[in-house]
């Protein structure tokens, strides 16, 4: 329970015994303004955190209690914990595509007509190791930068000339698509 649900169970709890308590009183036996308290009661406003140990002296709570409740205000959500997982996720990726330059090797070698799609073959010509290769790999292809079909490996970057910063740049747009697109959808089962 964060501080804000204690506040509106303290809230309530005066009401009940007085009905004519008001949210002013409340907010005035706090040291609050009113229209703070009244946003943070219906959610719509985070409880300040400097604020916390306060609010919760003057309710009457001990401070071992106030303390747990500003440890739980900086915890994160399961929602800001996606998020920031997401955003690791996605600028690790777009980090690799800029400092890896395995990705644009792979892409300009489908195009030699001596290629194998091999990925020890590929390891040796590159001098990266073959798991490096196939991490690579998995992220040109989750970025829709190749494809693999029938033993064939293609690079779909759609580029005439292919150049390293060309293949960087339109990487990184994938990045950024793919991002927004998860974003998106992560928004979509939170709201479900």
């Amino acid at each position: 329970m964060q501080f804000g649900s204690r506040l509106q169970i303290e809230f309530e709890a005066r009401k009940t015994k007085n009905p004519r308590y008001s949210l002013r009183a409340f907010a005035a036996s706090i040291g609050a303004e009113h229209s703070t308290v009244s946003q943070i009661l219906r959610g719509t406003r985070p409880v300040p955190t400097g604020t916390i140990r306060a609010w919760a002296l003057k309710l009457g709570m001990l401070p071992e209690e106030a303390a747990i409740y500003v440890a739980a205000s900086h915890a994160a959500t399961p929602e800001s914990s996606r998020r920031a997982q997401q955003l690791l996720h996605w600028t690790a990726e777009a980090l690799a595509v800029i400092n890896e330059p395995v990705h644009f090797d792979i892409l300009r070698m489908t195009r030699d007509p001596g290629f194998r799609p091999d990925v020890r073959w590929i390891s040796r010509q590159t001098g990266v190791s073959i798991d490096h290769v196939n991490i690579a790999l998995t992220r040109l292809l989750r970025l829709q930068l190749l494809e693999m079909a029938s033993g064939e490996w293609k690079d779909v970057t759609g580029f005439q000339e292919l150049t390293e910063r060309k293949v960087r740049k339109l990487a990184l747009e994938r990045v950024r698509w793919a991002a927004a697109e998860n974003r998106i959808n992560l928004g979509r089962k939170s709201n479900s």
